[in-house]
């Protein structure tokens, strides 16, 4: 290696020799046992309230459920009407147009 980076490497590997464990208040590990100890209280959802959630997911999920299945038969509804348009109109893909025959190598 290159001098530069070795000096480099050995400055920020020594830049922690010099510093001291920290040390927690003596009085934390009381503090911690403590709330421990003591319960906290439990809080009691009303089933009401259990059985409104539950029921307002079960819409929204038949509501999602309807929207997709509508968009999937309108995408091959408007499929069918956009072929019945190209075929009464008589539009076709570039690539079946005569002047392609004109075009590129067949010039």
């Amino acid at each position: 290696m290159e001098p530069e980076k070795d000096n480099w490497i050995n400055d920020v590997m020594g830049s922690l020799d010099g510093l001291n464990r920290t040390e927690p208040s003596p009085f934390l590990f009381a503090r911690i046992r403590n709330r421990l100890s003591t319960t906290p209280s439990t809080a009691y959802v009303p089933g009401r309230l259990v059985w409104v959630v539950a029921a307002s997911f079960a819409v929204l999920a038949l509501l999602n459920w309807q929207i997709l299945a509508g968009m999937a038969g309108q995408g091959v509804q408007e499929k069918n009407e956009l072929n019945t348009v190209i075929t009464e109109m008589h539009l076709y893909p570039a690539s079946n147009q005569l002047y392609d025959l004109w075009s590129g190598q067949n010039y």
